[in-house]
């Protein structure tokens, strides 16, 4: 690596440490790390992106990507970062259901243009989060259990691979490299665009109800016989979360210990609180915010931060939940715990997210998961200290019952072992595509970015 760089002469918009417009061209939503590449390439097109590839190239530079920042491994240093930022335009086609996405383009913009059409994509639980990280680490949301994770809705995409050429891959264009990337998450290129179904989605029954903390080891151990009772058109998560004294929180909220059961259901209004009556009954709710809802307010199920912030974040799929599991993962984070933790979540899983689509073949890790954990701290000080071993703790605690990792859900504790996510099958696949198309490790020796 050269302590000195020259600036490529070509048409994309190259930013230097030293310009006033990196800090904003690095600038991650989790800020975690701070970002320090060597030279940041702010692309606004495909061309942009292959000629910055291919002088990387020329120059024996690493490369790294970003689009909204949520995910980050590393500080990037000694890299080009391409910033896919401003390649945000997004085409609904009602007649096919699908939808065209800029490789920097997030949920909400989806969500925009396609529920007009009474369409609906399979988002995450934020739709802050940008569309193609979410997809490529497979992705996860309050729909996918009926309809499948994200990677499964993804038909077509467009990446500039290694060697600076743009690739259109398909099912049966480049089939190899079209199966890693859905799933596989990083190390195969940039990708510029990509395609994916939407389904005839327009409202929900759904949303969150918050009970007391101190509730937390009935409604744990409740939930967890409760979800084999769901069908597949309804999805779950349970959240030990401990909030801050905001104002902008309902008072009852305000730095409260508090169990947030999320609910999202396809059905009528009258099913959809046949299945909750369960759940209700275990204690009285602070506040209860379940009711029929436009697809367009799915945010407000998880209702996820929306600022950035530092956090230290950890993941891991189980294969069971049984009441030990439970009053292992209390011990850590429930009632009485000193923690910094935020938050400790159990999403459920199954459904059609274990249904590989027909004649398909993916990357796509944790298909035969019964559940997913995610936990998460802040890193502001006095708590940074000990924020990365509370939420290993939380891993640790239920790692007789762990089958592994979502992709998208490892966070900086995460980065070393983010292969062990996949069976030793698909990595094995993973790692020949990743020869295959960038044999000079471009994209493989820095942190993954999203």
């Amino acid at each position: 690596m050269t302590t000195s760089i020259t600036t490529p002469t070509t048409t994309p918009t190259f930013v230097r440490p030293d310009d006033p417009a990196y800090v904003a061209a690095v600038a991650p939503f989790v800020t975690t790390t701070t970002p320090r590449p060597d030279l940041v390439v702010e692309a606004r097109s495909p061309a942009d992106v292959a000629a910055a590839i291919r002088w990387a190239g020329e120059e024996g530079l690493p490369v790294s990507v970003q689009a909204t920042g949520h995910q980050l491994l590393s500080d990037l240093a000694g890299s080009l970062l391409v910033s896919t930022r401003h390649l945000d335009d997004v085409r609904v086609d009602p007649v096919t259901r699908t939808a065209v996405v800029g490789g920097g383009a997030r949920w909400q913009q989806v969500i925009a243009e396609a529920t007009p059409h009474g369409l609906a994509p399979i988002c995450g639980s934020s739709s802050h989060v940008g569309v193609v990280g979410f997809c490529l680490g497979g992705g996860h949301g309050p729909l996918s259990r009926a309809f499948g994770t994200g990677a499964d809705q993804v038909r077509r995409l467009r990446i500039v691979t290694a060697d600076g050429v743009e690739r259109d891959v398909d099912a049966t264009r480049e089939p190899d490299l079209f199966d890693a990337l859905r799933g596989g998450k990083t190390g195969f290129g940039v990708v510029t665009e990509m395609e994916i179904a939407l389904h005839p989605v327009s409202r929900l029954h759904g949303g969150g109800i918050f009970f007391p903390g101190e509730a937390s080891p009935q409604l744990l151990h409740t939930w967890r016989e409760w979800v084999a009772t769901l069908p597949d058109e309804a999805s779950t998560s349970v959240a030990l979360l401990r909030l801050p004294p905001d104002p902008s929180l309902p008072p009852p909220l305000q730095g409260a210990f508090v169990t947030h059961l999320r609910f999202a259901f396809l059905g009528s209004a009258e099913d959809g609180a046949a299945l909750l009556a369960p759940m209700r009954a275990v204690a009285e709710p602070v506040a209860d915010m379940v009711g029929e809802m436009p697809f367009a307010a799915i945010d407000t199920i998880h209702s996820d931060p929306t600022e950035p912030m530092p956090i230290w974040d950890d993941g891991a799929t189980l294969r069971a939940l049984p009441a030990e599991a439970v009053d292992a993962l209390l011990a850590v984070a429930g009632p009485g715990v000193d923690t910094p933790l935020i938050m400790a979540e159990l999403r459920h899983l199954g459904g059609a997210i274990e249904r590989r689509p027909e004649g398909g073949h993916d990357a796509v890790a944790g298909r035969d998961a019964a559940f997913g954990l995610y936990a998460l701290a802040p890193m502001f000080p006095p708590v940074a200290a000990i924020a990365p071993a509370a939420a290993r703790g939380v891993v640790d605690a239920v790692r007789p019952w762990a089958s592994g990792g979502l992709p998208n859900f490892q966070g900086p504790a995460g980065g070393g072992r983010l292969g062990a996510c996949w069976d030793d099958a698909t990595a094995a696949f993973l790692a020949g595509v990743r020869e295959a198309y960038d044999p000079a490790g471009m994209f493989r020796t820095v942190g993954l970015i999203a």
